[in-house]
């Protein structure tokens, strides 16, 4: 009733009834969608208003509002324009808007970049993420690079259009999916200010994937160059686990663990066999560290072994204690755009 007699009325009683919808609002913050369809639809433009400015409040200091607002307004893409691209002159981020003060996360504003139904929010929404320097929208992108399908080129499009995606770790040490950015953008100095091992783990994806040239070559050199540290290990985890681009990395460059107590293992799991023989004869070494490897690591030990003519490291690591050896374990199998 208070809602129908706000958005039809144009006297004292209907503002006071908006008054009072407003303050509930203020409180809880439960009723979005009425505060919505007042901004939209009140013959008083004074009530709808006011009911704008209660949304901006709540936007603005209820970290949960900016989420319930933005489903609000999916149906209305005239009425989110209006409301998300308000000036907001004391932003401290790029570009001043209202959306910009505190955006929804979830990638919300990337997806209806990319297919929201209404163009000109789309076009808007696209235009943001140009030219943004928030953190949460430079993350949401750099999310969308890192997914595990094929990145749409409209996500790289957005990444290298923005002059803030070409700096040191965009979204966080981290956060390692803006990496390509500076690749593509000749910036290889930028590669440093990632968090190394995590950036190992990207460049190695980034070495099979399907991005541009040169993001295979240049990663694939760059991982071939690493000095000692945590990238270095990483790569060789990832060429023990029998990923193709580290180990042809690790491989090709020589590389190995630093850590002497996991060598055996790495030689083993790399069929580095002449090596391995020599640092490990009798197989006892092996036996020691490998004894912390999951199931999966187990199999694959097992296969290796199978397929060079060794004695499956599991079996033997547990001959003469008298148990059977365990068989594996079982494998088992919104919020709307606008």
């Amino acid at each position: 009733m208070l809602e129908r007699l706000a958005s039809t009325g144009a006297g004292p009683a209907a503002r006071f009834a908006a008054a009072v919808l407003c303050r509930r609002y203020r409180r809880r913050h439960t009723i979005t969608g009425t505060m919505v369809r007042l901004m939209a639809d009140a013959q008083d433009e004074r009530i709808s208003a006011m009911a704008e400015q209660a949304l901006a409040l709540a936007w603005s200091t209820d970290p949960t509002a900016p989420e319930r607002i933005w489903s609000a307004l999916a149906d209305a893409p005239e009425l989110a324009l209006r409301f998300l691209l308000a000036p907001a002159p004391n932003c401290p981020h790029v570009p001043r808007f209202r959306l910009v003060t505190a955006p929804p996360g979830g990638g919300l504003v990337l997806r209806t970049a990319l297919d929201g139904p209404d163009p000109a929010l789309r076009e808007a929404m696209a235009g943001i993420l140009r030219s943004t320097d928030h953190p949460v929208l430079l993350r949401d992108i750099d999310d969308a690079l890192r997914s595990a399908g094929s990145v749409p080129s409209q996500v790289l499009g957005l990444a290298l259009d923005n002059p803030h995606a070409c700096r040191p770790a965009p979204a966080g040490r981290r956060h390692t999916g803006l990496a390509v950015v500076a690749i593509l953008k000749d910036r290889l100095d930028l590669l440093d200010s990632y968090d190394p091992a995590r950036l190992v783990s990207r460049l190695v994806r980034l070495a099979g994937g399907t991005f541009p040239p040169p993001v295979a070559e240049v990663s694939r050199r760059w991982l071939r160059q690493l000095g000692p540290g945590p990238g270095r290990e990483q790569l060789c985890l990832l060429a023990g686990e029998g990923d193709p681009e580290a180990l042809a990395a690790a491989l090709d460059s020589g590389q190995e663990p630093e850590i002497p107590s996991v060598l055996a293992l790495f030689l083993f799991q790399t069929e580095q066999w002449e090596r391995y023989d020599a640092l490990d004869p009798d197989g006892a070494l092996l036996k020691g560290q490998a004894q912390d490897l999951d199931d999966a690591a187990w199999d694959r030990l097992v296969d290796i072994a199978l397929r060079n003519g060794r004695v499956e490291p599991r079996l033997e690591s547990i001959a003469g204690s008298g148990l059977e050896p365990e068989p594996p374990a079982a494998r088992g199998p919104g919020i709307r755009v606008f």
